[in-house]
């Protein structure tokens, strides 16, 4: 499962219409991750996703490579606070309900 991923600009938020990335993050537990798929030169950093998460998202950094489609990677501990990627957490569409 991992590394299937869907989205990009043609697929969109139903609700508010902004671009979205969905994949499955992981190699033995999947995640199905879905975020608002930023501008590529958007600066994103670490700290500020931290501050935006609530308790229940988790924060993913999205490295944008030459030559290879955009992938998500788990954060952890350990992830470096000066880490270059875009930093992501979980889309919260304002037009719908959470429940």
């Amino acid at each position: 499962m991992a590394g299937r991923s869907r989205g990009g600009a043609d697929s969109r938020c139903p609700g508010c219409g902004q671009p979205l990335l969905t994949q499955w993050v992981g190699d033995t537990a999947a995640v199905r991750a879905t975020v608002t798929l930023p501008p590529a030169d958007a600066q994103l950093p670490y700290g500020e996703a931290l501050k935006d998460r609530t308790p229940n998202d988790l924060v993913w950094c999205l490295p944008r490579l030459p030559y290879r489609a955009p992938r998500l990677r788990w954060t952890h501990g350990r992830h470096p606070p000066d880490c270059p990627h875009q930093h992501l957490t979980t889309h919260k569409c304002p037009r719908q309900p959470l429940f």
